[in-house]
């Protein structure tokens, strides 16, 4: 089968546009997850909010507290 050279270059076009766009959705991806928080700031942020939400509750007495150690 023989094509044309005006055949072979429009494949060739559509190959590698297909190739650019592949590899511009590639790239998009990588800059997303590159963006993502690391673990320690994400431990650190639910420490902290982990921390409000305690603090938000009522102070309860301690047990015993009226009991003193002998020395």
């Amino acid at each position: 089968m023989d094509l044309n050279d005006y055949v072979v270059e429009m494949i060739a076009a559509q190959r590698l546009s297909e190739l650019r766009e592949r590899g511009a959705r590639q790239a998009l991806l990588a800059t997303g997850r590159r963006a993502r928080p690391r673990l320690s700031r994400r431990l650190g942020v639910v420490l902290i909010r982990v921390g409000h939400w305690l603090a938000r509750g009522e102070a309860r007495p301690v047990p015993n507290a009226g009991v003193r150690l002998a020395r």
